[in-house]
């Protein structure tokens, strides 16, 4: 029977809610979906484990639920409840303190407490300052850095520090409190009198506050102690006021790794060149011949689409601009931008999304050029004469360059606008060297060694091909594909068709083979098929099957078979060659590197080894294949030949959560017809995941306005034909696949509940994904999970904005040793390098980490392959997987969480990353952060307790709960005023995204 409770019970749970919000960083949350979820998920297991520990035994009964509480909450006027949102309201309160001292005091909670740490740190100028002849003195071993009182200490040794307050002034002060601030159990503060506060000093007198230092732990661990005094007091001058002094520590434990990892240099902000350095005069070098076996039509024109001029100079007002504006042109994108996406603004809005991130493009690719470098000419290449440029990054494509590619170089020698820009066109890529062909004008004067500034670029062409795309969908009538309404529910074939598959693994598995079953029969035309796909769930593997299927039963079928990047349309092509050698082919673009392609798909590839070179058949030569398999890219070259109408009848689109929804549409807009009702319609098939990160995008307004969302996301998020119903969702439409073949079960454990409604099945090989759960590493044997707690530091160098964290890189380093090193047991290395990999949200992590194991580590460097192990970006990892996969987070200071959120990086507040890094090991999951900052995110809340309540924790001490409500507690009775910390007018609108800049990811090159 359901338990009644009165209005005041309601209102104390709602408040007790409220709290438990603040507590974790969530006190601004108002969405209603994601409130419910924090108060059923994570709220009332607290109260539950509370209750069970002899706290608030009031709590035993049962808990309201989450409208019940809105209810008590909206009578007694402390919130505001509408259908999405809920805004929680606290009343504050009036409070005297001693000597007629009245202050303001708000109730615990009614700000984040992270948030306000951080900003008195940014303010430590203000607080730092002596005030009415009061000051503070430091005693003690420390060194004085940034602001900082840092003492760097061994493990286990004891400093203390004495923290002297002292009224040199002429006038007496009350010291109303002493805050320590502190969330660590490294420092401790002790007072030298008895007496309680308030106190009076007069001129001359002082207090001494004793600051004991102690861990056992490396680490970086900060606290702030504040005064609060009143005063001058007597004083003719002067009105007594509250004024508050302050002073940061720090303690300091460093590993030696670490040591050797802190930051070279300062960190200097630097600004990139805002527009390529080009003058009036432009000579162009030879460009590549690329009509050698190009027969292929190209009778569709492929216009430039170039940016509208006005649309760059406003762009940082539409930065800046959180409300509407008053300027015409302004007013009138953002009205685009907000406006929902439909069939009728369709094209309008996704062209401007598509010209808004080419506007940060050109800002991001500014990062990589070079001032004053060398060129040389090739001793090999005479016809044309070619120049080599060393280009550092080149070979993983930061940045990109391609054949056929230009860039500008001026040399270094000329100045001012009568000097000559040189257009030199990409003939060859090799390795970190690229080789140009330049004018006669500039070869004419070369010399070895001449310097240059060179100027990068970009190749537009996927964005140009995506604006086609986009003006190809009215007249195409794509409409019932991209919005669909209804399926025409006219299977192509008997229902009752009996399939023999290829891929007998897939009998024992309902769900691929109702996939499969339901693409043959073609039920959800004109709408897409979707095969919505979790971690490990085989949705390759079922399209695949279903590939091979369409091609068995429909013999007037034609396939194009896509995907947004080569290794995927790789593993497709390699993957459908076992059953069909001679009826695909693979499409390679000419720009792709030959020596990068799998030996087993050269042989059905438009590669020609006995001429050397890419040929590219007639389209009557092309349509004589049953499957052709490109890049979604690519696949423009098959528009511009005009394949006649309803040549393709299916176009299977893999990983097509990771293309942006102009991607997809290149590779239908054109190529696959829907019909007139009396008439066979084109099939689409999308297969992908929703819950993983979608396409990489550098222009944070592009993203905030909808263009990160792929089509097979807004599909399944906002289309009624794909939503879940209370049975399941529709097999005409969608099918989601439930059993994972990849991970351990504890590792799926907690995306499996955040995501995938708890629906997903364990079906890994249990002997490969319980292999390290005896492992000595383990804090708790058989469970394969690390939690491995550091209290590190983020930290910058140079001029490179990317952060660090040089005690997560030494911890990872040291599980590394342990998985790879020889065992004295077995006298061999226990995993091969290429099983491992390391992921961390920042490039500059990656780099030192890379650092550590190729160079500075004696023990991993000597291990021949260790080359072999992948370190790299979230993003570098989704759809791969590993059977040890280690994970630094990298952020320990809540002054930067806000910048993750902006620029969309980070592990905090981003389900997606968090679900693909998790996901990606196999049978050993190791994560090494900073619980104190991550628990307040309320994935990496949930991961935590899970890790602690299976014994694999591990580090610094866990998060005290007790010890957060008091700090909470006494900074909710602060006032802090406006912020008076410098802020930097590039960190405000900066030129390069903040993904360059942190994790300055490989630009795209599947053309």
């Amino acid at each position: 029977m359901t338990k009644k409770f009165s209005r005041a019970k309601l209102r104390e749970t709602g408040q007790r809610f409220m709290s438990f919000l603040a507590a974790r960083g969530r006190g601004q949350e108002t969405d209603r979906e994601r409130l419910r979820d924090l108060y059923n998920e994570d709220f009332k297991s607290s109260l539950r484990s509370s209750s069970s520990c002899g706290e608030h035994g009031d709590l035993e009964d049962p808990v309201p639920t989450f409208s019940s509480m809105l209810y008590g909450m909206r009578f007694y006027g402390e919130a505001k409840v509408t259908k999405d949102k809920v805004k929680f309201y606290k009343k504050k309160k009036k409070v005297k303190q001693e000597d007629k001292v009245f202050r303001e005091i708000k109730p615990a909670g009614s700000k984040k407490t992270k948030s306000q740490l951080a900003k008195i740190f940014q303010d430590r100028a203000k607080y730092v300052r002596g005030k009415h002849g009061v000051d503070v003195e430091a005693e003690g071993v420390y060194r004085s850095r940034d602001g900082q009182l840092v003492v760097r200490l061994d493990l286990n040794q004891n400093v203390t520090l004495i923290l002297r307050l002292q009224n040199k002034g002429s006038y007496p002060v009350i010291l109303l409190r002493i805050i320590p601030l502190c969330r660590v159990s490294q420092i401790i503060f002790k007072s030298d009198i008895q007496e309680d506060v308030p106190i009076t000093l007069d001129p001359g007198e002082s207090h001494e506050l004793h600051v004991h230092c102690q861990t056992s732990y490396v680490g970086y661990f900060p606290a702030t102690v504040l005064w609060e005094l009143q005063g001058p007091l007597g004083s003719r001058m002067e009105e007594p006021g509250i004024f508050s002094i302050a002073r940061f520590l720090a303690v300091v434990a460093r590993s030696p790794l670490a040591d050797l990892l802190k930051p070279t240099a300062p960190y200097q902000r630097s600004r990139p060149t805002p527009h390529p350095a080009l003058t009036n005069r432009v000579e162009d070098g030879e460009r590549p011949d690329r009509g050698q076996g190009y027969d292929l039509e190209m009778t569709l024109s492929l216009p430039q689409y170039h940016c509208p001029k006005n649309l760059k100079q406003v762009i940082p007002q539409l930065l800046k601009s959180a409300s509407f504006n008053h300027h015409k042109d302004v007013a009138k994108i953002q009205s685009q931008l907000k406006t929902e996406l439909s069939w009728r603004n369709y094209e309008e809005k996704l062209r401007l999304l598509l010209h808004l991130e080419e506007l940060q493009m050109e800002q991001d690719i500014r990062h990589y050029d070079l001032e004053s470098v060398p060129m040389i000419l090739d001793p090999k290449e005479r016809n044309p004469q070619l120049l080599i440029l060393e280009v550092p990054g080149v070979a993983e494509n930061r940045p990109s360059v391609l054949r056929g590619d230009h860039l500008y170089a001026i040399p270094t020698s000329d100045q001012g606008q009568d000097a000559i820009t040189y257009k030199g066109f990409v003939h060859r890529v090799e390795l970190d060297r690229v080789k140009l062909s330049f004018s006669p004008g500039l070869l004419n004067r070369f010399v070895n060694g001449m310097t240059f500034k060179v100027t990068f670029t970009f190749n537009r062409q996927p964005l140009r091909v995506q604006h086609r795309a986009l003006k190809l969908a009215r007249p195409h009538r794509l409409e019932p594909l991209l919005f669909p309404s209804s399926p025409r529910g006219i299977p192509l074939l008997p229902s009752k068709l009996q399939l023999s598959l290829y891929d007998r693994n897939l009998e024992s598995n309902p769900e691929q083979l109702q996939a499969v079953r339901h693409i043959v029969l073609g039920t959800s035309r004109p709408a897409p098929y979707i095969i919505f796909g979790p971690p490990g769930t085989g949705k390759t593997v079922t399209l695949v099957e279903a590939i091979k299927q369409v091609v068995k039963h429909l013999p007037n079928a034609h396939i194009l078979a896509c995907a947004p990047s080569n290794s995927a349309a790789d593993l497709l092509c390699k993957n459908l060659r076992l059953h069909l050698p001679s009826s695909i082919y693979r499409l390679l673009a000419p720009s792709r590197d030959i020596h990068f392609v799998p030996e087993e798909i050269k042989s059905c590839c438009n590669w020609d080894p006995q001429k050397g070179i890419y040929i590219y058949p007639a389209k009557k030569k092309l349509q004589e294949y049953r499957v052709l398999i490109t890049t979604l890219f690519t696949a423009a070259r098959l528009v511009s030949a005009e394949f006649p109408p309803s040549h393709f009848t299916h176009v299977f689109i893999d990983e097509a959560g990771h293309a942006v929804e102009p991607e997809c549409l290149v590779a239908v807009a054109g190529l696959l017809a829907i019909q007139d009702s009396d008439n066979i319609d084109g099939q689409l098939v999308l297969a992908g995941d929703p819950q993983q990160l979608g396409p990489v995008l550098r222009s944070s307004l592009a993203q905030k306005h909808g263009l990160g969302v792929s089509l097979l996301e807004r599909l399944l998020k906002h289309n009624p034909l794909y939503q879940k119903a209370p049975n399941g969702y529709n097999p005409q439409l969608i099918t989601k696949l439930l059993r994972n073949y990849r991970s351990h079960p504890d590792i799926l454990f907690i995306p499996n509940k955040r995501y995938y409604d708890g629906e997903l099945e364990a079906y890994a090989d249990r002997k490969y994904i319980e292999r390290y759960c005896c492992w000595e590493g383990l804090p708790h044997q058989g469970f394969p999970i690390i939690f491995h707690g550091v209290m590190g530091k983020d930290d910058r160098e140079g001029n490179s904005p990317s952060f660090f964290n040089a005690e997560e890189a030494a911890t990872i380093v040291l599980y590394l040793k342990k998985l790879l090193t020889p065992s004295s047991k077995k006298g061999q290395g226990r995993l091969s390098p290429q099983h491992v990999g390391v992921i961390s949200p920042y490039r500059k992590q990656v780099e030192k980490i890379y650092q550590c194991i190729t160079k500075l580590d004696k023990e991993l460097r000597g291990l021949n392959n260790i080359k072999d192990l992948k370190v790299g970006s979230v993003e570098e990892f989704q759809g791969q997987e590993r059977s040890v996969l280690l994970v630094s987070t990298v952020r320990s200071s809540q002054s930067f969480v806000q910048m993750d959120s902006d620029f969309n990086l980070g592990f905090l507040r981003n389900p997606k990353r968090f679900n693909v890094a998790v996901t990606r090991a196999k049978a050993l999951l190791i994560i090494v952060g900073n619980p104190l900052l991550l628990r307040q995110d309320p994935e990496w809340h949930m991961f935590l307790n899970f890790c602690k309540k299976n014994g694999g924790y591990t580090g610094c001490p866990f998060p005290n709960l007790e010890l957060e409500e008091t700090l909470e507690q006494q900074l909710s009775t602060l006032s802090l005023g406006p912020s008076t910390s410098e802020i930097h007018p590039h960190d405000c609108v900066p030129l390069a995204s903040g993904l360059q800049q942190q994790v300055e990811p490989p630009w795209r090159n599947e053309l």
